[in-house]
C-alpha cells in the first residue's frame, strides 16, 4: 500500500478523545496513583480519574518515552510525519520527541519528522490536532499541513476557570496559602493558555462571575463575524461545560462544537470542576 503523504502523532495531552483518523497516532501519557500507572486515555477513563480524586486519591503524571515515539514514527503510515506536542515550558514530550525524530534521521529511514510545539493544551491542542488530523486523512501534500497547523497554532484561544487551587498548589505552581484563601473566599481565577504560558485573565468571585466573565471574553476576544470552531471542556464537570459553550453561543457564532473531558494526564495539575473553552476561526464554510 502506498504510504499517505502526511501522518500525525499527537501526544494525550489534547482533550480526548481525538478522532482517530487514517494517519493518526496518539501517544499516551502517564497517570501514577502510588504504584498503579495507567496509560492516559488507555487505561482509565475520565469519569473514573476524577472519581478518584474526588475521593481524595493524588496523581502524579509523567512523560512517555523516546522510544514510543521512535516506534510511532516509524510505524506511521506516511512520507512525511508532523508530531503535535504540549508547550515545552509544561511538559518534556517535546524534548522526548524532538530525541526521537533524531534517531529516525540517524537510522537512514527516509520519512522528514517534523515536531511542532503547538504552544497550547487540552482543547486548545485538541483543536489544532483536529486541523492537523483531518488534513491528514484528506491526504494533503505535508506543506499545506504544516503551514495549515502554525496558523492554527498562531490562531486558537483557550480560556478556563478553576473550581479549587488546591491542585495547583500541590505542583508547586501556586503558594499553599494563596490556594486555601482562594478556597475559602470562592475566589476564582480566569485563566488564558498563550504561546506556552498560563496567564492570569482576570479574578472573580463564583461560578457564575466565572461564566459571565468567559462569556465576555467570547465577545471581545473573537471578531463579531467570526464563524467559530469551539471546544468546551470541563474536568468532572460536564454540565458546566454545556454552560460556557451556551455562553459563548450567545455571543457568537458556532460553527463546529464539541463537549469534551479535559484528559486525565492535565486534570491531574487542574483538579475537578474545571471548565472552559477553546477557539479558533473556520477558515471555510
Amino acid at each position: 500500500m502506498t504510504p499517505r503523504p502526511c501522518a500525525l502523532v499527537v501526544d494525550s495531552g489534547a482533550v480526548l478523545p481525538l478522532p482517530l483518523l487514517p494517519g493518526t497516532t496518539v501517544i499516551p501519557l502517564r497517570i501514577a496513583f502510588g504504584d498503579e500507572v495507567l496509560r492516559d486515555g488507555i487505561d482509565i477513563s475520565p469519569d473514573d480519574f476524577y472519581r478518584r480524586l474526588e475521593g481524595g486519591e493524588r496523581a502524579t503524571t509523567s512523560t512517555a518515552s523516546a522510544g514510543e515515539y521512535l516506534e510511532a514514527f516509524t510505524n506511521a503510515d506516511g512520507d512525511d510525519v508532523i508530531c503535535l506536542t504540549l508547550p515545552k515550558q509544561l511538559s518534556a514530550m517535546y524534548a522526548t520527541a524532538n530525541m526521537a525524530a533524531q534517531m529516525v534521521r540517524e537510522s537512514g529511514d527516509t520519512r522528514r519528522v517534523t515536531v511542532i510545539d503547538t504552544g497550547s493544551a487540552a482543547a486548545g491542542l485538541g483543536l489544532i490536532a483536529r486541523v492537523a488530523a483531518e488534513l491528514c486523512a484528506d491526504e494533503a501534500p505535508a506543506l499545506s499541513v504544516r503551514s495549515r497547523v502554525m496558523e492554527a497554532c498562531g490562531d486558537v484561544r483557550m480560556f478556563g476557570t478553576l473550581r479549587t487551587l488546591t491542585y495547583l498548589a500541590r505542583g508547586g505552581r501556586v503558594p499553599s496559602i494563596a490556594a486555601g484563601v482562594s478556597s475559602m473566599l470562592d475566589i476564582r481565577p480566569v485563566l488564558e493558555l498563550r504561546g506556552g504560558e498560563v496567564h492570569r485573565y482576570a479574578v472573580v468571585r463564583t461560578g457564575s462571575h466565572a461564566l459571565a466573565m468567559l462569556r465576555e471574553i467570547a465577545e471581545k476576544e473573537f471578531a463579531a463575524e467570526a464563524r467559530l470552531w469551539v471546544l468546551a471542556f470541563h474536568s468532572g464537570d460536564e454540565g458546566g461545560a454545556r454552560e460556557v459553550l451556551e455562553a459563548v453561543r450567545s455571543v457568537r457564532t458556532i460553527a463546529r462544537e464539541e463537549v469534551i473531558p479535559l484528559t486525565p494526564a492535565l486534570g491531574a495539575h487542574t483538579g475537578p470542576g474545571m471548565t472552559g473553552f477553546a477557539a479558533i476561526p473556520m477558515t471555510a464554510p
